[in-house]
Parts: structure tokens; C-alpha cells; sequence
């Protein structure tokens, strides 16, 4: 009877160990998916750290049983091999440096500010100077060449407190902003670069308009350093536009008591979004691809490593955080969702070098000042 519990119950875990690898290997090359097409392969971004949890769990049950079936979780891990890969830096030990900056190398600096919104706080209010202040503070502490900036503000109306003005006695000369009115307040959102390099041509590239649109246009900019010229694209994917609304369904979720109608929303929200990721990555590597110049891309996909998005639009390019980073590197912290703040592989925010840069240092900071980190690297052009 024992004998046969035994042969039952492990049969059993079996098929439950076919159906998650199934399901672990649909979320490892989900990215080679178009999102258009295949709708639900934006979700199987998200759980593949899941899936690789449970699959790893799978291979110490059968290691503890002695049993051959260990081959099938064993063989499945290491076909999503690739996958895990990109979530993760290891390179430990090399910490960031500030003064470390070696001659003849770029710092650059990616950041996505939340309109100078602080991290507990709702809206903006132009008073809240103590936290601009603190922003531009860990700005002048990294010393940067080169910002990308999204959700950037500018109020010309606030004279010598604009952060255009700011930035510029920061000694930062050169800037493009594509800066849209919010609401005709004369306060202007939107993409900007900023730079202590000469800038020899630049542009803005907007996306085709949709209904549920809330991407911010494309900024790039042709940048000069040591007779080197270098291309940067800022780029800003379309947000999911959550709301109280759907931040409630999701932390609802955690206690059980979001309605199959609250969760129905939120998942055609997430459907409609990972739709137009697919769109705009496309757009995107197809405007990168016609650079006259070694290209770098830098800013927030609101996707995850191993996504449609991230694959498309880094290319044949440099993870920066891969060459230098440690561990899995979030960039992102919701401030309206616990359900959010528990996840800690939401690595939205990126650098990508073409073949002819060098990551020399990486890292990753302002936590809380933002809902996003910002990213921080010294680069050279070989």
C-alpha cells in the first residue's frame, strides 16, 4: 500500500512538474513573441522569476528522492538558462565610485522623476522645494556629462527655481526637451536630455497617437566628447496608467478580496499596454537602427528583462547594469501598491551600448526620491 502512495503521489508531482516546466519555458522565450499577436506574452515576462523559483524547488524534490525524474527540471532550467541570465548582475565587488572616473570616460545618468512628485505624495506642489533640492543634490554629487530625464517638469513661470534653470547653473548648457503643456498650467512635461558635452544635432520622434496613450515622445541628441560623436536616445514606454482603482484590485488580490470584475480590468489594462509596448519597441529599434552614429539607448521600458520590449529595443546592445550591476538591480518601487513593492525584480529602467562602448562602472540610487531609481554609469567609446 505504502509502495503504492508512493508511486501515486510522485506520479502526481510529475505532471504538476510537466505543467510548470511548460509553463516556465512559455515565459523564457515569450519575448520572441509579439505582443500584438500573442497577447499574454507581456504576463509571462513578469512571472518567469516566479516559475524559476519553482522550478529550482521542483529539482531539490527529486534530488531528495533519488529520482531520475530530476533530468526534466534540470534540463528545463538549463534551456531558460538565457533568460535568467538577464535578470541578474554578479558582479560583486565592484562597487561605483564617484571619484573613480577614469580619463577619457562619460558618465551618463538616466532617471525617470515622477514630475519632482515626492515618493508619498500624490501630486506636485510647487512649494515642495526641499525635495527638489534633494534631487539635484544626488545630481551634482555623481557629477554626470550627460542626463536623460522622463517625467521631467519644467515651469518657466518659477523663474531661477525652474529645474531648467537649475540644471543649466549646474552647468549642464546643452539640453533638448520635448515638453508638453499639462492641463495649459504652463508647467511642461516630458523627455529631456541634458548635457555638459556640445550637442551637434538632436530631435524629437513622436509615437503614432493612440487612444490610450500616455508615452512620452522620443528625445535624442548627437553628442561630441574627444572628437567622438555618439548618438543617445531617451526613451519612455507607454505606463499602465494605474489608478486607485487598479491599485486596490492588486493589494485586494493579496487578502482575497478583489471581484473577478476588479481583476478582469486590471488584466485588460496590462493586455491593452503590453499591446503598444510591442508597437513603440518596434518603432523605436527601427529609428535606432538608421543612427549615423554608435547609439546608446537609455530610460523606462515599464517592462522587464526577458519582455518583448526589452529585447527588441536593446538589440545587439550592452546591458549596462549586466556588465556592471549586482544582484537583480529593481528600479522600481510603487508608492500606491504593496502588492507592487513586494516584487523585487521590477528592473524597468536601462542603459544599452552599442558594441563600440565599455560599461566601466554601474549603479543604481535616489531610492524613494522618485518611484524609480535612477542609473548611473562611466562609459567609454573604444
Amino acid at each position: 500500500m505504502l509502495t503504492f502512495l508512493r508511486w501515486f503521489s510522485t506520479g502526481v508531482m510529475f505532471i504538476i512538474n510537466v505543467l510548470f516546466a511548460l509553463l516556465f519555458l512559455a515565459c523564457s522565450f515569450a519575448s520572441h513573441l509579439h505582443p500584438r499577436d500573442w497577447w499574454f506574452t507581456g504576463f509571462l515576462g513578469l512571472f518567469y522569476p516566479v516559475f524559476f523559483v519553482v522550478m529550482l524547488l521542483f529539482l531539490l524534490f527529486w534530488l531528495l528522492l533519488k529520482s531520475k525524474k530530476i533530468f526534466l527540471p534540470l534540463l528545463v532550467l538549463v534551456a531558460g538558462a538565457g533568460n535568467f541570465l538577464l535578470h541578474m548582475g554578479f558582479h560583486f565587488g565592484s562597487n561605483f565610485e564617484v571619484e573613480k572616473k577614469a580619463t577619457g570616460s562619460i558618465r551618463i545618468m538616466s532617471w525617470n522623476l515622477r514630475h519632482f512628485i515626492p515618493f508619498d505624495e500624490t501630486g506636485f506642489k510647487p512649494s515642495r522645494q526641499e525635495h527638489e533640492r534633494k534631487i539635484f543634490d544626488e545630481i551634482e554629487k555623481n557629477h554626470p556629462d550627460l542626463i536623460c530625464f522622463q517625467e521631467f517638469l519644467s515651469m518657466p513661470k518659477a523663474g531661477e527655481a525652474d529645474p531648467m534653470q537649475i540644471l543649466q547653473k549646474m552647468g549642464y548648457r546643452y539640453h533638448r526637451f520635448a515638453g508638453q503643456d499639462l492641463f495649459r498650467t504652463q508647467q511642461y512635461s516630458g523627455i529631456a536630455i541634458f548635457s555638459k558635452l556640445p550637442l551637434v544635432g538632436g530631435g524629437v520622434l513622436p509615437y503614432s497617437p493612440n487612444e490610450e496613450g500616455n508615452a512620452e515622445n522620443t528625445v535624442y541628441v548627437d553628442v561630441v566628447s574627444h572628437k567622438d560623436t555618439f548618438r543617445v536616445y531617451s526613451i519612455h514606454l507607454q505606463s499602465f496608467g494605474f489608478g486607485n482603482r487598479e491599485y486596490k484590485a492588486l493589494d485586494d488580490v493579496r487578502s482575497e478580496g478583489s471581484s473577478v470584475l476588479e481583476s478582469r480590468h486590471v488584466i485588460r489594462k496590462m493586455r491593452n499596454t503590453f499591446y503598444w509596448h510591442g508597437l513603440q519597441a518596434d518603432f523605436i529599434a527601427a529609428e535606432v537602427g538608421r543612427s549615423p552614429y554608435p547609439a546608446m539607448v537609455m530610460g523606462d521600458l515599464n517592462d522587464v528583462p526577458g519582455s518583448y520590449a526589452y529585447t527588441v529595443v536593446r538589440g545587439d546592445r550592452k546591458d549596462a547594469f549586466l556588465e556592471r550591476g549586482i544582484g537583480l538591480g529593481a528600479t522600481f518601487t510603487s508608492s500606491s501598491s504593496i502588492v507592487l513593492q513586494m516584487i523585487p525584480t521590477l528592473r524597468i529602467d536601462n542603459i544599452f551600448l552599442p558594441a563600440q562602448m565599455t560599461a566601466e562602472q554601474f549603479a543604481t540610487g535616489g531610492k524613494r526620491l522618485s518611484d524609480h531609481s535612477y542609473l548611473v554609469a562611466d562609459i567609454r567609446l573604444k
